[in-house]
């Protein structure tokens, strides 16, 4: 029997589960889908319990399909995982998770990371964690939690990410990756182990964080349970697998020095590939590790991408996520290029990272007048979330890593219309590739691969992922959006006073 692989791709909205043969290639797939909670003004959480059900009802699902059939080649030699990044789960001794996952949406830690910065300012923060941290970044959140929640905190065994927490779950073993644990911003490169004194720094006790491995290693082995409820040996491997933004990475084939992936999903983020591990110029944000050893990733984030589309659309009341018709709704942006009239959107509805790095920035229509309507609206958040592109890719410049290929991968990059905008307000060509939302399940079942031994290492990737279209940028409508980005650029400054005031009149 040849040897296959299953891998788990736990998202913001749902989780796939993917079975691949020797090569890398998709044999089958299954999806359950699900929600976020909202708590107050800026909670947002995620039930990590139904995560777990879900994911183990479709990978159920998906070998009975592929192994239950009587086809006796198919055998599943190892498990991978990948997931969305800086979540917070805490579990008690037993794995049990104490409270619903806190998303990486969530900004109730906004106060935390205030206090943080008060005690520690960011050129200190940058010196000790290799990154300023904002309320979406897991060291807020743990000091939140430990704050707000002292019970908790004290019954808390481990302080684990999505990824982990699952891991966990499957195997019994608490652990982490290299990129995983550098995205803690508790991360000694040079050791590629926590680092100890950014743990007291923060106050953070580093037993309650997971054991650092290599993204190829073994975790465990699946517990019994779970093996006998999908139908597999209990001595199954289970790897430490990367999340979203490393696994995307290597999904996309990026994997090169100069390669370039952008995910297009609830969120959007640029994923650089580095030779080296290159300082932010502007000494805020630091690069992640990867999965590859000695290799380096700068992640640019937006904090919501699809999410804004996502929105504008249940607001317009075109339908439930699950519903809608994304051919209308690009046809009613393609309508309305012609008339724009200079709206702007700035999609900071949760705030915004790179390169504004404002927990406290607010989403605005700017220019509105009688003659706008639905598709307009829709235009414009497709065309906001693009210019938001461009000012936090010219940020990743700075750090001069040359730019050889841009990938685009997730579920924003099927729809042409959406894309075509990004590649002319980037002025950069665009490649999207086959099956984009399979890129984050393939880069987990590759470590999967390159952990057992059937793949010597990574390099593969480049090779099996087929480039379907290259959206070229079109020289006269980048010309007028260049325009419309120095507009738009200057709304973050004009806007400011106005947010930010009145969330210091709410606290007052």
């Amino acid at each position: 029997m040849s040897p296959h692989f299953l891998a788990f791709d736990i998202g913001t909205s749902g989780v796939k589960v993917v079975v691949v043969d020797a090569d890398g290639a998709l044999l089958d797939s299954s999806y359950r889908g699900y929600g976020i909670q909202m708590v107050g003004d800026a909670g947002v959480e995620q039930d990590l319990d139904l995560i777990i059900r879900l994911l183990l009802d479709a990978a159920d699902e998906l070998l009975t399909r592929v192994t239950g059939a009587g086809d006796t080649s198919v055998s599943i030699d190892g498990i991978s995982v990948t997931a969305q990044m800086f979540n917070l789960v805490a579990v008690d001794e037993s794995g049990k998770p104490l409270i619903p996952m806190i998303s990486w949406l969530d900004q109730r830690a906004e106060g935390a990371a205030r206090a943080l910065a008060e005690i520690m300012p960011p050129s200190v923060q940058f010196k000790r964690f290799t990154a300023v941290v904002s309320a979406k970044d897991i060291v807020p959140k743990i000091l939140w939690l430990r704050d707000t929640a002292p019970e908790v905190y004290a019954r808390t065994a481990k302080l684990l990410d999505c990824k982990e927490a699952v891991v966990l779950h499957l195997t019994g073993v608490a652990v982490t990756d290299h990129a995983g644990a550098s995205a803690y911003r508790l991360f000694a490169h040079d050791t590629r182990d926590w680092d100890s004194d950014a743990c007291e720094a923060a106050g953070i006790d580093p037993d309650k964080l997971p054991a650092v491995r290599a993204a190829t290693d073994v975790a465990g082995r699946l517990l019994p349970d779970i093996a006998h409820r999908l139908g597999l040996p209990a001595d199954t491997p289970v790897y430490v697998g990367v999340g979203d933004v490393p696994a995307s990475q290597l999904g996309s084939g990026a994997v090169d020095p100069g390669d370039l992936h952008v995910s297009l999903g609830t969120a959007v983020y640029f994923g650089l590939m580095m030779s080296e591990r290159r300082v932010d110029p502007c000494h805020q944000l630091g690069a992640l590790a990867h999965a590859e050893a000695h290799q380096w990733i700068l992640w640019l984030e937006i904090a919501t991408g699809g999410a804004a589309l996502a929105w504008a659309v249940r607001m317009l009341g075109l339908g439930d996520p699950g519903s809608v018709d994304y051919t209308q709704v690009e046809q009613m942006a393609r309508d309305s290029a012609h008339d724009m009239d200079g709206l702007l959107f700035a999609p900071w509805l949760s705030g915004e990272r790179v390169p504004v790095f404002d927990d406290a920035a607010r989403a605005s229509f700017v220019g509105l007048s009688l003659h706008h309507g639905p598709g307009h609206f829709l235009r414009a958040v497709m065309e906001g979330v693009a210019f938001q592109m461009r000012w936090a890719l010219q940020y990743g410049l700075d750090y001069g890593e040359r730019i050889k290929r841009i990938r685009a991968v997730g579920g924003g990059s099927m729809g042409s219309v959406w894309t075509q905008i990004i590649a002319d307000v980037l002025e950069r060509p665009l490649e999207t590739i086959a099956a984009p939302q399979d890129a984050g399940a393939i880069g987990a079942a590759a470590c999967a691969l390159v952990g057992s031994g059937v793949k010597p290492d990574y390099s593969f990737l480049a090779d099996r992922v087929a480039v379907t279209h290259t959206y070229l940028p079109d020289a006269g409508r980048s010309r007028e959006y260049c325009a419309r980005y120095a507009q738009y650029k200057r709304l973050y400054d004009a806007l400011y006073p106005i947010y930010h005031n009145s969330r210091d009149e709410a606290r007052r």
